[in-house]
């Protein structure tokens, strides 16, 4: 074990530039035994292993019914505790089959798509807010990039403004929490827990003797009530674990998006000009932003169910796996060029799409709202403020130490004049 590579967390330069890190364990072949956080896993950087991976029946993503003894051992894999992870991203079928058919009846494109008008608004409503004049400078991050997501998610979810900021606090303590602070994340999931719990209540409670019609306008708790399928309902636990996944997922990844894929802008006039210019190339370049700089970086470990050989290696059942997009997003094998931004890769398909929303089973519900925020975030605020750059240098921007997302704790820019 002292001879595996080491990436933890808490180590700034993880945080900063993970690729750097990883680079050299990704030329060391497409699987490698690292040690993460104190756990030994196999960590993959190849692409198709990665697809493999996420849609191979013979991994598991349950860790409850599936870990080994040394992951069930730590925290951070939560193969020990279901509670508020008891949700269907960490099951598998015929229960995450049930589910997902479930959430699927209310959580539908159609209804994703009609709601582009009122998160234009949110934007809008926000960019209203930013001082005026062309010298003031704004944390991109407080101002725009955290309140966009976070109201969208709220109001989704029904959840009173006046809570939000609990809901947001708890939820952070408890996907941020390591080893260091194991009841601290304890209290934040009973917290988060009785937020949730009062929210259904509440709902429920409006709902009274309503029909079962799920296409009924209202929250999407409302839907998840009364979603039905052959009289089968989600019963409370799975509901409360269904909305953190919601609450947590929903908001995370796309302040990330916009707070990387902005960096990405500013960090080069041509880019941002080129967006500016023609705001039709934004879909291509959302999809860039998610593939060059995922905001997440990896997800918990799925778990072999028998002994599997994946990328020159022999994998025990129930040893830790980890996909890390990060490394997985910049496969040599798979893109050329990969460190460099390229809007419109793979649109002959000579590339594949990128994995950062997952794949097969698992491929998250949400990301075709995480999509449409992404590029409504990017439309408003270049059409706003087409001068917009950086007010600190990139090197002395801190990044947040998550062992799951990469973001930056704050993005100061400098305005510039207001379009006309």
């Amino acid at each position: 074990m002292s001879d595996l590579p080491v990436l933890n967390t808490s180590d700034p330069a993880y945080a900063r530039d993970p690729y750097a890190l990883l680079a050299p364990i990704a030329e060391s072949g497409p699987v490698a035994r690292v040690v993460l956080d104190g756990l030994p896993v196999w960590l993959v950087t190849g692409y198709d292993e990665a697809v493999f991976v996420m849609s191979s029946p013979q991994l598991s993503n349950d860790g409850i019914k599936n870990a080994g003894a040394a992951a069930r051992s730590v925290f951070w894999t939560g193969a020990a505790d279901r509670g508020l992870q008891s949700h269907m991203g960490r099951l598998d079928p015929p229960d995450h089959t049930r589910l997902r058919a479930l959430v699927q009846q209310t959580f539908t494109p159609r209804r994703v798509a009609a709601l582009e008008p009122w998160i234009r608004q949110v934007a809008r409503d926000l960019i209203a807010k930013f001082p005026s004049g062309g010298d003031h400078e704004v944390d991109l991050m407080a101002a725009y990039a955290f309140p966009l997501p976070i109201t969208v998610i709220a109001e989704l979810l029904g959840i009173d403004p006046a809570e939000r900021p609990d809901f947001r606090h708890w939820a952070d303590t408890y996907l941020h929490a390591d080893e260091r602070h194991v009841e601290l994340a304890a209290e934040a999931g009973r917290r988060v827990g009785e937020l949730l719990a009062g929210l259904v209540a509440q709902r429920r409670a409006n709902l009274g003797d309503a029909p079962l019609d799920i296409s009924h306008e209202g929250t999407l708790v409302d839907g998840l009530i009364r979603a039905r399928d052959e009289g089968d309902a989600l019963d409370e636990p799975e509901l409360l674990s269904l909305l953190f996944l919601l609450l947590g997922a929903g908001y995370e990844t796309t302040v990330n998006l916009i707070g990387n894929g902005t960096l990405m802008l500013l960090s080069d006039p041509e880019r941002l000009a080129a967006l500016c210019k023609d705001p039709a190339l934004l879909p291509a370049a959302v999809e860039e932003f998610l593939r060059l700089d995922p905001p997440v970086k990896a997800v918990f470990p799925r778990y072999p169910l028998v002994d599997v050989e994946l990328g020159g290696v022999l994998i025990q059942a129930g040893e830790p796996v980890v996909v890390h997009f990060s490394a997985v997003s910049r496969d040599e094998r798979r893109y050329s060029d990969p460190t460099v931004y390229r809007p419109g890769r793979g649109a002959d398909r000579s590339e594949p799409s990128h994995l950062t929303f997952g794949y097969g089973l698992h491929h998250c519900l949400g990301a075709p709202l995480a999509r449409l925020e992404g590029r409504v975030a990017f439309d408003e605020l270049l059409r706003a403020y087409p001068e917009i750059e950086l007010a600190a240098p990139v090197e002395e921007l801190r990044w947040e130490h998550s062992r799951l997302f990469r973001g930056v704790s704050a993005l100061p820019v400098r305005l510039g004049p207001p379009a006309v």
